[in-house]
């Protein structure tokens, strides 16, 4: 693996455990018991519960497919070019797949 990912692959572990901590905490409150009258208000509560559950895990395995680039020693590399990401913008988003992810930054600058 590249030297140069060594800072990016310490803070991408640092995300996972962080993200699974989270993850754990929410599924453990996920569940509760109610009554007839707080049906309603439960319901938007599990909602709003669900989608934090998603987006957690969505990034848990964006997080966990940067990582797996690095031990194949792919990382870094654009998924739709095959050219390589630069790494002033890996630093800025680790978990990056492809240069177009970038775009925005380029648009709003």
């Amino acid at each position: 693996m590249n030297a140069a990912y060594d800072d990016i692959r310490k803070e991408l572990e640092l995300i996972r455990e962080e993200l699974r901590s989270r993850l754990q905490k929410e599924k453990a409150s996920y569940y509760i018991e109610v009554s007839e009258e707080l049906f309603s208000v439960v319901r938007e509560e599990e909602r709003k519960k669900k989608t934090v559950l998603h987006h957690i895990q969505a990034d848990l395995k964006d997080v966990e497919h940067a990582l797996a680039k690095m031990d194949l020693g792919i990382y870094g590399i654009c998924e739709d070019t095959h050219n390589i990401i630069s790494i002033e913008q890996l630093h800025i988003m680790p978990t990056a797949r492809t240069i177009y992810e970038f775009s925005y930054e380029r648009l709003t600058v």
